[in-house]
């Protein structure tokens, strides 16, 4: 170094603390999830309530009249779709894929696949030739068992949601998947599943 000659700084760019805002990012990560569980909840609320609507003008009206607007009712009392076939393989990655009478075959993950066998499950009286109806304490129980997490009572409407899109997606009619306020059930006839034990028999 010449004589006189001062040492060079280094220029530095303006000083971040990655983990404070490491930590905000999460914050409002986290403020988001909330606000969207709260509007997924108001919208399972109320396509809960517009299909007992639905059911309620299905009976006054007559099972054989056409809906208004051109709108397929999905869950009418003692009519609508329903799983005549199921079948259920347990792929090799984890994942599970269905089958409902022998159309496109649906690949779902765990939880989703849990909840099928588990709706599906032809256990305890019926008041049709349909399967039996589960209460959501009932779910939330087998659901833990399989799955080993904990699943609250919004949880299970969530996975119900989304069990009902799956089924959409894959060509099937979402309204196999029927609720109400305390429980749901597959729209599903009296027998057994074809492929691994229902998951009321684990």
């Amino acid at each position: 170094m010449a004589t006189g000659d001062s040492p060079k700084r280094e220029s530095k760019g303006p000083r971040i603390n990655v983990i404070r805002s490491l930590a905000d990012v999460i914050r409002d990560a986290e403020q988001n999830e909330r606000e969207a569980r709260k509007h997924l909840a108001r919208a399972e609320r109320l396509v809960e309530e517009l299909y007992a609507i639905e059911r309620w003008i299905a009976q006054n009206r007559g099972a054989d009249r056409r809906p208004w607007r051109g709108h397929r009712m999905t869950v009418p009392a003692g009519t609508g779709p329903v799983a005549h076939n199921l079948a259920i393989e347990q792929l090799g990655d984890g994942t599970t894929a269905a089958t409902i009478n022998g159309g496109k075959r649906i690949t779902l993950p765990p939880a989703l696949a849990a909840l099928l066998e588990t709706l599906a499950a032809d256990d305890g009286a019926s008041p049709d030739e349909l399967v039996a109806w589960k209460s959501f304490e009932r779910i939330r129980e087998v659901l833990e068992k399989r799955l080993l997490r904990k699943y609250s009572r919004h949880a299970v409407s969530q996975l119900l949601w989304r069990l009902r899109g799956a089924l959409n997606s894959g060509g099937s009619d979402r309204g196999l998947v029927e609720s109400t306020t305390a429980g749901a059930r597959l729209r599903y006839t009296r027998r057994a599943v074809a492929g691994p034990p229902c998951a009321a028999q684990l």
